[in-house]
């Protein structure tokens, strides 16, 4: 269940990154962890994780009954993000950052091809 909420974390982080870089919601898709906390990457547009309401998942995820369980869990428990006060603050941080870059380079990208 801590590995979903550190997704969950992470792609808060990711969504408000892809806020100030100002990209029109539906013409760029970015990178998000899956919401199952498989650490996989998932692509979607930030209208698409909107309205998924930060539920965006690798294809074919959760992809084994322990993931789905554990995604199942966090999302019942009634004060789920407590759990992501319990996080390893570096392992986030650096998770944050890695993916982060990820993000600029692909919008960096986008931008020099247009």
């Amino acid at each position: 269940m801590e590995r979903v909420a550190l997704a969950r974390l992470v792609n808060e982080e990711i969504r408000a990154l892809a806020g100030r870089l100002e990209s029109p919601e539906e013409e760029h898709a970015f990178a998000w962890m899956c919401a199952c906390g498989c650490f996989a990457l998932a692509t979607a547009t930030t209208g698409e994780y909107d309205k998924a309401s930060g539920r965006v998942f690798a294809a074919d995820h959760p992809a084994s009954e322990e993931r789905a369980a554990a995604t199942e869990a966090f999302e019942r428990d009634p004060d789920a993000f407590t759990i992501g006060r319990r996080l390893d603050e570096r392992k986030r941080r650096k998770l944050t950052a890695e993916l982060s870059r990820r993000l600029e380079r692909e919008v960096m990208t986008k931008d020099a091809a247009t």
